[in-house]
């Protein structure tokens, strides 16, 4: 599962209005309150929705960001744990843990969570990610009592019942099985394997059927109670709401208790010595699937932008270099495209595509050089140009609602960069220039340094790979 990759388009944007008016407030609970004034809109620079900070004595951070363009409230948290904190053996525990929250709390089985998710109109999303998961819920603004109530409860009081346990990993067993009918997934997984081995974004985050049989209940409630704490995680409330509700938001979530989190490390990344090609061969495919990639960059890196800019040209779009080479001229594959994912730790960068068995060698070999003429001479001035423009351009789309402001504020705050990020983006994007942007290219990426995976019939196949002395394993 990809996390907060560089395909192509931002995530965030602008607007205006503050809502939020007198009431009682909790000041006594309320440890530290900050109010984030509108920034001057000037050369460029964005002017976000207002927005409102506090944060509980039990150490939790609620952004409120009031929207009326809607009669609706949601709750979105991040809490800062993923499956690289998965311990070795028993992956796939944090994913457990996350999807089991809904499954019942220690007052409502799981029957129960459901027939009042379905009378508020709602469902809850949640989304266990390599760095983090992620919490959702929303309702209509009338229903906003409710949806604190049973948010609340789902997040701070799950039950981790016997049955719910047994009935979560069999499900998760069973939809890895299926994964091996999927090419396209299953290379993505058996890539980052490839990529990242030895570091824990090697790993699926939903685990393996071998690790996840080991999770124990016990496993899952010790893993909860480490890391799923109001110190280690923040919360968004955005919509129609009052002061009264925001006191009320604080007056739940006070109860949430807190707790010192550990500190982890992770292995550093195993150097890719050369051009190291590997061939997964499962007899019967069709197509082959081809993964091409190197690592990446920091979520935090100041080079992101530049990176950004740099895909949408190489891969990042539909007119990029590899669309219009690799499909379009030789009309070798019906989709390419390249990436950067950037992480906690250095994500992966990353070229897709897929092709007839008997086209593999002339795909990978034309994939391989628009990849290294890009390292090498950058991009030109006309595809510079477009790609800012792009980016310009959709950037306010991606963060035009309140909900992608504050999903958005979240992670960046997770990732540790500044709301200048996105107040500064346009002029930060404006101010770059060609040799800028070459320069960073050269710096981050190497197109002799690659991890090549190949998911194809061998058979099929042939001596079209020789060249590249693959290392070939049979899928059982």
């Amino acid at each position: 599962m990809k996390q907060f990759a560089i395909k192509t388009l931002p995530s965030l944007m602008v607007v205006t209005t503050l809502a939020a008016c007198g009431s009682a407030e909790k000041k006594t609970e309320i440890v530290n309150k900050e109010e984030k004034p509108a920034v001057a809109a000037s050369a460029g620079s964005f002017k976000l929705r207002p927005m409102r900070e506090v944060q509980l004595e039990n150490g939790l951070r609620i952004l409120f960001i009031t929207d009326n363009t809607l009669p609706r409230v949601s709750m979105t948290m991040l809490v800062k744990v993923g499956a690289r904190q998965d311990p070795q053996g028993k992956e796939g525990l944090n994913n457990l843990a996350a999807q089991l929250l809904e499954q019942g709390t220690q007052s409502k089985n799981a029957t129960v969570v459901a027939d009042e998710l379905g009378q508020l109109g709602t469902e809850i999303n949640i989304e266990p990610s390599n760095d983090f998961t992620v919490i959702a819920m929303d309702a209509l603004v009338n229903s906003s009592d409710k949806l604190l109530s049973l948010y609340s409860d789902i997040v701070m009081n799950p039950a981790f019942m016997d049955a719910e346990v047994a009935r979560a990993k069999a499900q998760t067993i069973a939809q890895q099985q299926k994964k091996v009918d999927n090419p396209s997934a299953y290379a993505n997984d058996a890539f980052d394997e490839f990529l990242f081995k030895g570091h824990p974004y090697a790993n699926d985050v939903t685990g393996t059927p071998a690790s996840v049989k080991k999770i124990t209940k016990q496993d899952i409630i010790r893993h909860y109670l480490n890391n799923y704490r109001p110190n280690n995680a923040q919360l968004a409330v955005v919509g129609r709401f009052d002061k009264a509700f925001e006191a009320k938001v604080g007056e739940a979530f006070k109860k949430w208790s807190g707790k010192p989190i550990r500190d982890f490390t992770t292995p550093e990344l195993k150097p890719i010595e050369g051009l190291e090609v590997k061939v997964l061969s499962k007899p019967g495919l069709q197509q082959a699937q081809i993964r091409i990639g190197e690592f990446g960059i920091r979520r935090n890196d100041p080079d992101f932008l530049k990176l950004r800019l740099a895909n949408v040209a190489l891969g990042g779009e539909f007119g990029s270099r590899l669309n219009q080479h690799v499909r379009d001229d030789l009309g070798l594959t019906y989709s390419i495209y390249s990436y950067f994912d950037a992480r906690a730790d250095r994500g992966a960068f990353a070229i897709n595509t897929f092709t007839k068995n008997e086209t593999i060698g002339k795909t990978l070999d034309e994939s391989l050089k628009v990849f290294t003429d890009f390292v090498e001479k950058g991009l030109t001035e006309a595809e510079f140009k477009a790609s800012k423009e792009q980016m310009l351009g959709q950037f306010p789309r991606a963060i035009e609602t309140a909900d992608r402001l504050a999903y958005n504020i979240l992670i960046l705050n997770y990732y540790g960069v500044p709301l200048s990020y996105l107040q500064d983006f346009n002029k930060n994007v404006a101010a770059m220039t060609l040799a800028d942007v070459n320069q960073t290219i050269q710096k981050h990426l190497d197109a002799k340094k690659l991890r090549v995976l190949v998911y194809a019939d061998e058979k099929k196949v042939g001596d079209q790979l020789k060249e590249y002395k693959p290392v070939v394993e049979k899928v059982k």
